[in-house]
C-alpha cells in the first residue's frame, strides 16, 4: 500500500502544465519536516531531524527534470528512495542554485513560491541571489488545488490510518485511570499506534479538566481526577498520509450534566456527517452542527469557537492540518475526493469542555467515514462509570 512512482510523476507533470498555462519559468516549493505535504506531494520524502535537516526543496525549472534539496544526512537516504534522480545536500546553495537556474537567468523569469509563508529568510536570499532580476510571486494555491482532491491510493492510506487511530481510541476510552498524567495518556496512544506499525502525524494532543478550556494544549504531568473530561486529539500516519481523529472521556464520579453534553454531541455528529456530500456549501457544515445543537442549549458553548478558522474542521492529508478549512465563514462548495475532519467542540461547560473529531472522505454518491469509531459506538461509549 503505497503511492506509486507513476503517481508521483503524474503529480509533477500536472504542476508543470499548470506552470506553463501560467507563464512560470520555475516553481520552488518548499516544506519541512513538521509540514511536509508540498514537498513529499512530489518526493514522497518525508525529512527527519529538524533544524539544519529539516528542510526539504523541490526546485521545478521549465521542462527539465525536478532538483531536490534536503539537509546532508536526509539527502543520502532519499537519493536511495526518491524517484527523483537529482538530489542534493542543501549546504552548497551558492553552487547549486546558480547552476540549476542558469537556464533561466539573465531574464525577466516569473518565479512560483509555493510554501513561501514557512520559507527561511536565508533560503530565500540564496534563491533571489540566484536569479537577479527575477519576480517571485507566492502561488500556494497551485499546488493546493491538486492536493485537495485525493486519488484512491491517498485515501487508501488515510483509511489505514484511520483504522488505527479507532483502534487507539477504543483502547483509550477503556483503559484510562484517574491519576494517569497527560503525558502518559499520549504515551499510551503513541504505543498502541507504533505497535500497528504506524508513524505520528504531529504532536498528540491531551487535555485534562481545566486544561479542556482551552482549544490547544502540550500534554503535561498533571494527573487525571475523577470527574475531569479527558480530550484525546491523536494523529497517526501510514505512508506519509495522516488521520485527525479524536474523543473526550469523561472519568467516573462525573456530573450528570457532563455526561448529557457529551451524549448530545456524539449524537450531532452522526446526524450532521451523513448529510456531507459533493455540491453542499462548506459553511452548511457549521449550520447543520448548530441546528442539532441549539435545541440542546448549547449553542453559546459551541458557536464562539466555531467561528475560528478551523472551527468545524479542515482538509486533512499528507498534513493533519491542509487547507481549505471549515467554519463559519468558509464560502466553497465541497468536492468529490476531499478528505475533511469533521470536528465539534464544546467549551465553558461544566467541567471544561470537549472534542470529537472523525475524518470522511467526500464520494461522488455522498460521504464515507474513515473513523468509524465515534458512529458506530453508543453514543457513551466514551464515558466511565
Amino acid at each position: 500500500m503505497n503511492i506509486t512512482h507513476a503517481e508521483l510523476k503524474r503529480r509533477t507533470e500536472n504542476l508543470r502544465c499548470r506552470m506553463r498555462s501560467e507563464g512560470y519559468d520555475a516553481l520552488v516549493i518548499y516544506s519541512d519536516e513538521y509540514r511536509s505535504g508540498h514537498s513529499s506531494y512530489i518526493t514522497n520524502y518525508k525529512p527527519i531531524n529538524v533544524i539544519e535537516e529539516s528542510p526539504q526543496l523541490v526546485i521545478m525549472v521549465g521542462d527539465l527534470e525536478p532538483v531536490v534539496f534536503l539537509g546532508r544526512l536526509n539527502a543520502y537516504a532519499a537519493k536511495d528512495s526518491c524517484w527523483i534522480e537529482d538530489v542534493r545536500g542543501i549546504h552548497r546553495p551558492y553552487t547549486d542554485l546558480p547552476e540549476i537556474f542558469a537556464p533561466i537567468t539573465g531574464r525577466a523569469s516569473r518565479i512560483g513560491l509555493i510554501g513561501e509563508n514557512i520559507m527561511p529568510v536565508k533560503i530565500y536570499g540564496q534563491i533571489a541571489d540566484a536569479l537577479p532580476g527575477a519576480t517571485f510571486e507566492s502561488r500556494d494555491d497551485v499546488m493546493l488545488d491538486l492536493r485537495k482532491i485525493k486519488s484512491e491510493a491517498e485515501i487508501a492510506l488515510m483509511e489505514r490510518a484511520a483504522e488505527i487511530n479507532d483502534a487507539v481510541l477504543k483502547e483509550a476510552a477503556n483503559t484510562l485511570e484517574i491519576g494517569m498524567t497527560e503525558i502518559q495518556v499520549a504515551g499510551l496512544a503513541e504505543n498502541i499506534a507504533r505497535k500497528m506499525n504506524a508513524d505520528i502525524g504531529s504532536a498528540t494532543v491531551v487535555m485534562s479538566g481545566p486544561n479542556t478550556n482551552y482549544p490547544a494544549w502540550r500534554a503535561t504531568d498533571r494527573k487525571i481526577q475523577p470527574g475531569e473530561f479527558v480530550m484525546l486529539d491523536f494523529n497517526p500516519a501510514v505512508g506519509h498520509y495522516c488521520n485527525d481523529g479524536g474523543i473526550t472521556i469523561l472519568m467516573r464520579g462525573a456530573d450528570p450534566e457532563q455526561e448529557r453534553a457529551l451524549v448530545v454531541g456524539h449524537r450531532t455528529l452522526k446526524k450532521v456527517i451523513p448529510t456531507i456530500r459533493p455540491g453542499i456549501t462548506a459553511r452548511s457544515i457549521f449550520d447543520n452542527l448548530l441546528k442539532e445543537l441549539e435545541p440542546h442549549g448549547f449553542s453559546d458553548n459551541f458557536t464562539p469557537y466555531a467561528k475560528g478558522l478551523r472551527g468545524v474542521g479542515h482538509a486533512v492529508g499528507l498534513d493533519v492540518v491542509e487547507p481549505p478549512n471549515l467554519s463559519s465563514d468558509s464560502d466553497f462548495d465541497l468536492l468529490a475526493g476531499m478528505t475533511l475532519a469533521i470536528k465539534l467542540d464544546l467549551h465553558n461547560l461544566v467541567g471544561g469542555g470537549y472534542r470529537i473529531e472523525v475524518v470522511v472522505a467526500v464520494t461522488e454518491e455522498g460521504v464515507r467515514p474513515l473513523n468509524k469509531l465515534v458512529l458506530a459506538e453508543p453514543d457513551d461509549f466514551a464515558v466511565q462509570r
